[in-house]
């Protein structure tokens, strides 16, 4: 289980969200009017990938486009999700 704590949500929203900041244009972003809240479900459900430092960080494919890659600068399917190994959320991004 994924707790969506209000740290965790306002790093995504501030940081991977459509924003105008020039501190932020080089972040990964979803795509407006994504449904962030099904992802971290959708995230829930699917093993750790790996486990760093005190957090656990967990990949999946969406299936579909859900924003854009900051590294690639390409539309990308695939969402990280990174919590705490208590659960809670610390960030999240395609």
């Amino acid at each position: 289980m994924i707790n969506i704590t209000r740290r965790g949500w306002n790093h995504i929203a501030k940081y991977h969200t459509a924003t105008q900041s020039p501190t932020h244009a080089n972040k990964s972003k979803f795509n407006a009017g994504k449904d962030l809240v099904k992802l971290i479900y959708q995230a829930s459900q699917f093993a750790p990938a790996k486990t760093m430092r005190q957090h656990i960080v967990r990949t999946f494919d969406a299936g579909h486009n859900i924003g854009m890659d900051r590294r690639s600068k390409k539309a990308t399917s695939v969402v990280t999700v990174i919590t705490r190994l208590n659960g809670d959320l610390v960030n999240m991004f395609p």
